[in-house]
């Protein structure tokens, strides 16, 4: 579009022509973020909207990144929960939380949560309990490890059978 002098100037045409020149940098730019790491929409959107596109590009890209399957809430949210059972354990009050933040549903985290496996949690939490507290004196191990696990935003009846079982299987080593 060339503009003259004395020339009529349509806004529409101007916001069409920005859409069309930004459009494929916001592409690239979604294609180079999200290969990263996995993204919720929202971290997308806030990426886009930091990068200062029009709020038409943003639409169409979040559209765009959903339609191709660049981002996902449930897989990020189903990766998240499977990482921190595994790596770092978190009670879902504490996942549900953190999955918030980042603009996961409250639907889509119950979901995921539901699909959690208690009983290989339960075994983790036991074995990090064993490890990082297993060495103190009993009172000491059992103030702390309740602590930790609070903390981590676990339930007080998962704490309590996690730490039971933790420092009974001392006991019975130390015997």
């Amino acid at each position: 579009m060339k503009l003259l002098p004395g020339s009529i100037v349509d806004t529409g045409e101007i916001e069409e022509a920005a859409f069309r020149e930004q459009l494929p940098a916001a592409h690239r730019d979604t294609e180079r973020f999200l290969s990263l790491s996995e993204r919720t929409m929202h971290q997308l959107m806030s990426y886009l909207v930091g990068r200062e596109y029009l709020e038409s590009v943003t639409d169409d890209t979040l559209r765009w990144a959903e339609r191709c399957s660049l981002v996902d809430d449930r897989r990020y949210a189903t990766i998240y929960i499977r990482s921190h059972s595994r790596n770092s354990p978190m009670g879902n009050f504490r996942i549900r939380m953190e999955l918030r933040k980042r603009g996961i549903s409250d639907g889509i985290t119950d979901e995921v949560l539901s699909q959690r496996d208690e009983v290989d949690l339960h075994r983790t939490l036991v074995k990090t309990v064993k490890s990082k507290y297993g060495y103190l004196d009993k009172q000491t191990g059992l103030r702390r490890a309740a602590a930790y696990l609070q903390r981590r935003g676990f339930q007080h009846d998962l704490i309590s059978r996690v730490i039971d079982e933790a420092f009974r299987n001392s006991e019975e080593q130390t015997d």
